[in-house]
């Protein structure tokens, strides 16, 4: 692999904001100016949404995304598509676009705004996120972990045979969360690569007991876990590793 030097010694530094009020009248104009320094500096920024349904604005959908939002059976889903578009609307747009986003698609339909930063969403029951970069490899999962049964049947078909050596020698107490974490990686590295669930996921190692790895495959890219105040809760991100770090706000 041959990557810059500079890129391997960099450190991925956090900068948790203050935790903001959904009801702030100033909040999407505060995550706008933090996101924008944060990616003047080099960095990524990424915005963590909890119980936040009344920030979704349907106004600001484009006529297919209407539709589309329309077709959603559950109104959890619903909103939090909402929720989604809402959050690009803010951050990633040019400021006081008043236009509809109008989203283009990549390769396995990983939507994106053209001439704008890259970004990634993700949600999970009341929970949602977004990260923005200016490298296109950027991808972000939250789960809640709230319908999962038993992570046992799962190990096989999801963990690598280094990462099921680390959850089989840990403690019984630590198994768990050392699968949510092994979970919440691989789909933020899928997604900041743009593969399927349908790829092999027992082929990548996220390296579970680092804290900040950088993999060489199948992308070069920086794993960080986002600390939430929920052991329930796994936050996952996955960037190019030439970012020096993340900004990171979270709303309730």
């Amino acid at each position: 692999m041959s990557e810059p030097d500079d890129a391997q010694a960099a450190s991925a530094i956090f900068e948790i904001s203050t935790t903001v009020n959904a009801a702030c009248p100033t909040l999407w104009q505060q995550a706008r100016e933090a996101c924008a320094k944060a990616l003047d500096q080099g960095h990524a920024f990424a915005v963590v949404l909890r119980e936040a349904d009344a920030l979704a604005d349907e106004g600001l959908l484009a006529d297919e995304d209407c539709q589309r939002a329309a077709r959603y059976r559950r109104s959890r889903d619903r909103n939090n598509f909402i929720l989604g578009r809402t959050l690009v609307h803010h951050l990633v747009r040019p400021p006081n676009a008043s236009a509809p986003c109008v989203f283009s698609f990549g390769r396995n339909g990983k939507p994106f705004l053209p001439g704008c930063a890259a970004f990634n969403l993700s949600h999970s029951d009341d929970w949602i996120a977004c990260v923005v970069s200016h490298r296109i490899l950027v991808g972000i999962d939250v789960e809640t972990f709230q319908h999962l049964r038993n992570y046992l049947d799962l190990l096989a078909m999801t963990t690598h045979p280094a990462e099921r050596c680390i959850i089989d020698q840990a403690t019984a107490a630590r198994r768990l969360a050392l699968f949510k974490r092994c979970w919440t990686r691989k789909e933020a590295v899928l997604k900041a690569t743009g593969m399927g669930l349908s790829d092999d996921l027992c082929s990548i190692d996220v390296q579970l007991d680092e804290s900040e790895p950088v993999l060489g495959s199948p992308a070069y890219l920086r794993i960080l876990d986002l600390p939430v105040d929920d052991d329930r809760i796994s936050i996952s991100l996955a960037l190019d590793a030439r970012v020096l770090g993340i900004a990171v706000m979270f709303v309730h």
